[in-house]
């Protein structure tokens, strides 16, 4: 089921099975970071779920709740369409620059990749200042497609905060306390 945040009106794709027997899901927006009830269509007693997926025609829209500390609430991933694969004669990478990790360098082996503190991210940032999912870098062609992912603390891009910006072979690129460069090398001679 298609899903919408009230707030900044992104969509996002719900697999309807993750409800299991649940009425309803919070979820936090990837984008605004709103957090916003979703109700399981099979308890809206054959009523349409609207466009925002909160409410039945003939219920009216439900009251959003905040929810308390303790809940804590992952965003859906929103459906990402699929990118061309990396050019096979150019190798591609992030070197960080200054932060803790100074002097890493970190091979970017796919067309998208995710950057983060959180362990389960593409490029893993140890920088407390740096969202879990922080970033996201697409590979097109030889430029880089670098979009914030609601971060905290923001990504910057010639020190202003983007959301999103092209990266040229030694861009540089802030999150939290840590500058990363992208690079890519030819292969050809």
């Amino acid at each position: 089921m298609r899903v919408k945040c009230p707030q900044c009106h992104a969509e996002y794709i719900y697999d309807e099975a993750r409800f299991g027997s649940a009425e309803k899901k919070l979820l936090k927006c990837s984008r605004c970071s709103a957090i916003f009830e979703v109700v399981n269509p099979r308890f809206s007693e054959g009523d349409p779920v609207d466009a925002t997926g909160i409410g039945g025609a003939k219920k009216g829209p439900r009251t959003l709740r905040t929810p308390t500390a303790s809940i804590r609430v992952e965003p859906e991933p929103p459906e990402l369409p699929t990118l061309a694969p990396l050019p096979k004669d150019m190798r591609f990478a992030l070197a960080v620059i200054s932060g803790d990790q100074a002097g890493s360098v970190f091979k970017i082996t796919k067309p998208r990749s995710f950057l983060g503190r959180g362990p389960d991210m593409d490029v893993q940032i140890i920088d407390g200042e740096v969202s879990r999912r922080h970033a996201m870098l697409e590979i097109r062609g030889e430029d880089g497609y670098l979009v914030d992912l609601g971060s905290t603390n923001g990504t910057f891009v010639d020190g202003e905060r983007i959301e999103h910006a092209t990266l040229l072979h030694q861009g540089e690129f802030t999150i939290g306390s840590t500058t990363l460069m992208y690079l890519v090398t030819s292969l050809k001679e």
